[in-house]
């Protein structure tokens, strides 16, 4: 069976035929296998993406180009007393942030040696209770006496009885 270019169809052939239009040629082959085969056919052919099928006269659906921001060198009037100025502010800004840095490297440097002072304080706190408490007398804690209630008394008794009779 072949089908030509775009050819108009009326039923379900139609519909095939608009998606994959060209030549299909099905020799010696049954009508339900060649509706299959371009079932098949058309379902494995990859469609173009949506951005490919853009108009090409409709160019405004592109993004803009990116321009500069600033006057360009051409747009600049040379000017030796702005160079001049632009340098003292970049020597001064530079200055300034060099000051900045040795500060906060002061802060860390102070910082650090406190660490190591309160370490060092600790580690003789440490030293100085392991020597003392060789020498610490042990408490001794006083053993309170149990008062015992009566009931108690009487087991207790009961109890010394039996020892007794044994």
């Amino acid at each position: 069976m072949e089908t030509g270019q775009w050819s108009r169809n009326t039923g379900p052939e139609e519909l095939l035929e608009s998606v994959y239009p060209g030549p299909l040629v099905f020799t010696g082959s049954s009508e339900e296998d060649v509706a299959l085969a371009k079932q098949f056919w058309v379902s494995a052919t990859m469609h173009p993406h949506p951005e490919s099928r853009l108009v090409s006269n409709s160019i405004h659906q592109r993004l803009p180009v990116a321009r500069a921001t600033g006057p360009t060198v051409a747009e600049r009037s040379f000017n030796t007393e702005d160079y001049k100025t632009e340098q003292l502010l970049e020597k001064s800004r530079k200055a300034q942030e060099a000051e900045e840095k040795a500060r906060y490297l002061q802060k860390a440097k102070k910082r650090e040696e406190i660490l190591d002072l309160l370490r060092k304080q600790r580690e003789e706190r440490i030293e100085k209770e392991l020597v003392s408490l060789l020498h610490k007398p042990k408490v001794k804690v006083p053993q309170t006496k149990k008062v015992l209630t009566n009931s108690e008394r009487k087991d207790l008794e009961e109890v010394r009885a039996l020892g007794q009779l044994n």
